[in-house]
């Protein structure tokens, strides 16, 4: 299903946009990487996906790239409107009285969906009237700074209202899970201010005001 989605489609899609002028931005994840590298990933910093999902992505990317008028963006750990996102899942849990497990050992840069959607509207519109073939085609784009699940679950706790106490900070390795998961994968957005002339703000920031349209802060 992960190949069909991210590597299938973008196959068609390149097809069927070749002699346009149309840009195409394919969206891929943080988790192309390994986590070893143990610092924000940069833009030219290596791949080297641990799990399915990352490899279909990753190949998504070089088929997207084969398209002379496209651009790779790369966001990490998402939250936002419209889908079950896992600061909705602390929020929901600690509200009810119920523990949440989150990782200590396993580090992001969270992004607003909504950040990101605005991000990603001005880099292809600023892209697409001013393309000359000569700019970065890779884009990280996630909100600044990074921290570790566990950390993230605590500020949206304190931001709520609730108690810390229901966080129970544990290592990846004492979930199951059957995909492997970088441990570090937190992105630095070096390319894209040369194109917009701004970074997305900080995490936290950007937890506030989601938060805030929830209508969840304390």
């Amino acid at each position: 299903m992960a190949w069909a989605q991210n590597v299938t489609t973008v196959a068609h899609l390149v097809q069927a946009l070749q002699g346009s002028r149309t840009l195409l931005v394919y969206v891929s994840t943080d988790y192309v990487f390994d986590g070893k590298k143990g610092a924000p990933y940069e833009e030219a910093d290596a791949p080297n996906p641990l799990s399915v999902y990352g490899r279909s992505k990753l190949e998504g990317e070089r088929l997207a790239l084969g398209y002379a008028r496209s651009i790779v963006v790369r966001p990490s750990t998402l939250f936002g409107p419209g889908r079950d996102n896992f600061c909705d899942a602390v929020v929901c849990r600690v509200r009810a009285g119920q523990p949440v497990e989150a990782f200590w050992d396993q580090v992001t840069s969270p992004t607003y969906t909504v950040d990101l959607a605005e991000g990603i509207g001005e880099l292809s519109l600023a892209l697409w009237r001013s393309w000359d073939g000569e700019r970065p085609r890779r884009y990280h784009l996630a909100n600044g700074g990074g921290c570790t699940r566990a950390a993230f679950a605590e500020r949206i706790v304190e931001l709520v209202g609730g108690s810390r106490e229901l966080i129970r900070a544990i290592a990846m390795a004492d979930q199951r899970r059957p995909a492997a998961r970088p441990a570090y994968s937190a992105l630095a957005t070096r390319a894209v201010p040369s194109v917009i002339g701004r970074r997305l703000r900080s995490w936290d920031h950007a937890l506030h005001a989601y938060l805030h349209q929830r209508r969840w802060l304390a």
